[in-house]
């Protein structure tokens, strides 16, 4: 029986108090944790190659992803995951890449500006062999609002970018992650026509070989203490990893039911 795999969710590593941060000293603690346990990380590669031969993942591995396209990742957690030999996944919204002399541009209902990557950047993570960036998106928009040929642009313009300023052939984005997570079907159909084969959303469950290739599961461990991470990787990965899987869904449509009685009382 293959055990299913954790597959980590962050976005920024850095000292800042956003919801999205995770500061350097636990991401270093949530790597070095995972090293002294004999655990080590799976490249982009080596996850694709599992889940379309069907062939077990390798025991006690993991796959890091990161979210957005925060300049924190090149300037600290690059440097994190090479001391622990560690690979990564970078999802990148490509509208907010910049030029390097370019201001960085501010997310629309954030009323700071965000620090973004360059595109210089973007290659120098890319070129590391350490970091695979692929797709966020372009524009990180609620799709809910979308025509599908709007959505169809989004996503093309977002493979487009990545292939002309990174130099290499569309042909190798085949991986994306959702904004939020959040998917439809007819989005998903999409996606895949573009190219993306490898689609990512956001949930507290394990990925399996076997799940849909459109909806490969992981979790966010934005502002998670140490402990709730330790408790998610065993959960994830261990003998009860199955019945958390059946467990969480069940309980998020609870806690959603009782949300909706509590509101109309």
């Amino acid at each position: 029986m293959s055990l299913p795999i954790p597959i980590l969710l962050y976005h920024r590593i850095d000292n800042a108090k956003y919801s999205t941060s995770t500061s350097p000293l636990l991401f270093r603690q949530h790597l070095q944790w995972l090293k002294e346990r004999g655990w080590r990380s799976l490249s982009a590669d080596e996850f694709c190659f599992a889940m379309m031969t069907g062939r077990s993942f390798p025991a006690r591995s993991f796959l890091i992803t990161f979210d957005d396209g925060y300049e924190s990742i090149r300037s600290t957690a690059l440097a994190i995951l090479r001391e622990f030999d560690c690979k990564a996944i970078s999802f990148l919204s490509t509208a907010f890449l910049r030029n390097p002399d370019d201001k960085c541009v501010p997310l629309s209902n954030i009323e700071h500006p965000e620090h973004y990557l360059s595109w210089t950047q973007a290659r120098e993570l890319q070129s590391s062999g350490i970091v695979d960036c692929q797709s966020h998106s372009h524009g990180h928009n609620n799709f809910t609002t979308y025509s599908a040929e709007k959505l169809k642009q989004d996503l093309a313009m977002s493979m487009y970018m990545l292939a002309s300023e990174l130099r290499l052939p569309k042909s190798h984005f085949s991986h994306l992650a959702w904004p939020w997570g959040l998917s439809q079907p007819a989005w998903r159909g999409i996606a895949t026509a573009i190219g993306f084969k490898y689609q990512y959303g956001v949930s507290r469950q394990s990925a399996r070989v076997n799940c849909p290739l459109d909806q490969i599961p992981r979790t966010c461990f934005d502002a998670s203490s140490f402990s709730q991470f330790q408790r998610q990787v065993w959960l994830q990965s261990s003998h009860v990893a199955p019945i958390w899987d059946l467990a969480y869904p069940l309980g998020r449509k609870l806690r959603q039911f009782s949300s909706r009685i509590r509101n109309a009382a």
